[in-house]
């Protein structure tokens, strides 16, 4: 298994990296962000997965062990491959995509290219179960970092203890939405927005913010 491959950009295609490694040149598959941000010449390291086939082996490359380690959780999903998997790390990015699942939404999903409803649905369904295994790869991704007054465990459980708090504000406002007669679908839309796009939400103020939403649209 190839984990890790640092080495010399000899040349940057339209979807992959050709790097130099002491004179042995991999192609590594990799999101247009990471493309987008690289330059021939430059040195760069990147964490790898090796996808083997009967006829094939590739390599897709990641600037963080957390982006691999959650594109490869998003593999186990049925229907979802490689490009669906890596344009949902680029375009979602993992901590979106955590509080998404934790909330039984699969709206954001459909914002990464390939990515249509079922296979959505489908993401959140399959992953939902492995929630304090996606937590972790998020309290990486946030902060990684350890002080005597907050190690690194503490750090994660208040990330975890967060997530349950909105979840449950969540739930609470898209069931009072449900009962004033808002679709269930266009309700958690508009409730996914708010939530990601405030901090020190209450039930109520959520539903308030809602509401006046749901009014224009």
């Amino acid at each position: 298994m190839i984990g890790k491959v640092s080495g010399i950009i000899d040349f940057i295609g339209s979807d992959y990296l050709l790097i130099d490694v002491n004179g042995v040149g991999y192609e590594i598959f990799c999101s247009p962000s990471t493309l987008s941000t690289s330059q021939v010449g430059e040195t760069l390291t990147l964490f790898t997965d090796l996808l083997v086939r009967q006829d094939l082996l590739q390599l897709t490359g990641f600037k963080s062990l957390a982006e691999r380690s959650f594109y490869r959780e998003l593999m186990t999903v049925q229907g979802v491959g490689k490009k669906g998997a890596l344009s949902i790390v680029d375009t979602i990015g993992i901590s979106t995509s955590i509080r998404a699942i934790s909330m039984d939404d699969w709206q954001p999903f459909k914002a990464a290219p390939t990515i249509g409803p079922k296979i959505a649905q489908r993401i959140v369904i399959e992953l939902k179960p492995k929630m304090s295994k996606l937590l972790i790869l998020g309290g990486e991704t946030v902060d990684t970092t350890t002080t005597k007054d907050q190690p690194k465990d503490i750090k994660i459980a208040k990330e975890a203890e967060a997530y349950n708090q909105e979840m449950q504000i969540r739930t609470e406002a898209l069931s009072a939405l449900v009962k004033l007669g808002y679709s269930e679908s266009v309700a958690a839309g508009v409730l996914t927005k708010i939530i990601m796009d405030s901090e020190n939400l209450t039930t109520e103020t959520l539903i308030r913010d809602a509401l006046q939403q749901l009014a224009s649209i």
